[in-house]
């Protein structure tokens, strides 16, 4: 393979005008940002990659900004010295450095799977073609609304979905056991996704309601950073205690929880925990430690599509998150990730990340940009 440069970067935020959500009672509206990182290189390729950002009030400017700081130390930079270029982004004093470096881990092996005419899962090294999606709500008004929303995204072919609750404790026990009544024997896969809201003495109790109901994971019970507490959840609770995966993102971290066995499961986005190059190493110490990643990829097609690159190079996840209903995440890309009739997503089969974006729906939301040439 011949030598590839970055000549130009160009980043845009992106504000589109979508239906706003949230995830729990106690947040406001989220204003879902896409930063995108797209690169041209000296063989003709233009490589892309985009990171989904969440803020309350207004449009996220902060990863903007960062990668602005970051885009200096790739300019220049060749395609074939991954592992160098991220060893030195990873060295620099850039604010929000985990997510500004996995914007251009991500772009450049987009850029390097494209040169090969390759898919990014298998020039990673594939393990699988396809895996199970499960439906990741939103935050809905009342429990009828939260049972029409199951009844929907069964009818859609998912066989698992996450119920992101109000984050109530009180609220979130009966809306469970409702799930229960309406939903007993149809052998979905019930994941609960509680924001960090409970006290350990709450998660405990909800642990044990969902031990008794047989669910496949809960999700964020408590704050990321509490790895004790997580460890005393974990050593009393049947049902597999993961943690959120947005606070903690420093491997360093994740492999003294997974020392400590605070988790059941793993839990990092690739758009966090260091693009490719650091999720296959997460992958690698998770899988050392006889677990399983149950990677994050909530976002737009461009964060679900890396994420799902990193899944079919890994075995040891079960499924994938997608945020549904996902017509608002499709927004800019032409090809887009839904589940089939049996509940599999797979990646488009181009080159790369598989995405191709449709600039001119994208121009008139890009609220910032900037253009960094060789000077």
């Amino acid at each position: 393979m011949s030598n590839a440069l970055v000549e130009e970067i160009e980043l845009m935020a992106v504000g589109p005008d979508g239906e706003r959500v949230t995830w729990s009672s106690h947040l406001g509206e989220m204003y879902e940002a896409m930063i995108i990182a797209r690169l041209r290189l000296s063989n003709g390729i233009e490589a892309i990659a985009g990171t989904t950002v969440y803020t309350e009030h207004a449009f996220d400017k902060t990863l903007f900004s960062a990668a602005s700081l970051m885009a200096p130390f790739v300019l220049g930079r060749n395609i074939l010295e991954i592992p160098q270029v991220y060893a030195d982004m990873r060295s620099r004093y850039v604010p929000l450095n985990n997510m500004a470096t996995s914007l251009f881990d991500i772009a450049l092996h987009d850029g390097k799977a494209k040169t090969l005419g390759l898919p990014i899962y298998q020039m990673l090294g594939a393990v699988r073609d396809k895996i199970d999606a499960y439906a990741s709500s939103p935050l809905l008004p009342d429990d009828d609304a939260y049972i029409a929303y199951c009844h929907r995204m069964l009818d859609r072919g998912y066989r698992a979905i996450k119920i992101h609750p109000y984050c109530r404790f009180k609220d979130d026990l009966r809306l469970v056991q409702r799930l229960r009544e309406e939903f007993a024997g149809r052998g979905i896969g019930w994941i609960l996704d509680a924001d960090a809201n409970y006290s350990l003495n709450q998660a405990l109790r909800m642990g044990r309601v969902l031990d008794e109901h047989g669910w496949e994971f809960f999700e964020a019970p408590i704050p990321d950073s509490d790895l004790s507490g997580y460890k005393a959840l974990s050593d009393v609770l049947d049902t597999d205690v993961v943690s959120g995966g947005n606070s903690v993102t420093d491997l360093r971290l994740i492999q003294l929880g997974l020392q400590m066995r605070s988790w059941d499961r793993t839990r990092f986005d690739v758009t966090g925990i260091g693009g490719f190059t650091g999720g296959n190493e997460g992958m690698a110490i998770t899988r050392a430690h006889g677990l399983k990643c149950e990677v994050q990829s909530w976002g737009y097609t461009l964060t679900q599509a890396a994420n799902l690159h990193l899944m079919l190079a890994n075995a040891n996840c079960d499924y994938f998150e997608q945020a549904a209903p996902f017509e608002n995440y499709e927004f800019g890309a032409k090809q887009v990730i839904r589940p089939d009739d049996d509940g599999f997503v797979q990646p488009s089969g181009l080159p790369g990340l598989g995405v191709e974006m449709d600039w001119d729906a994208i121009e008139p939301f890009v609220y910032e940009r900037k253009v960094f040439r060789p000077s």
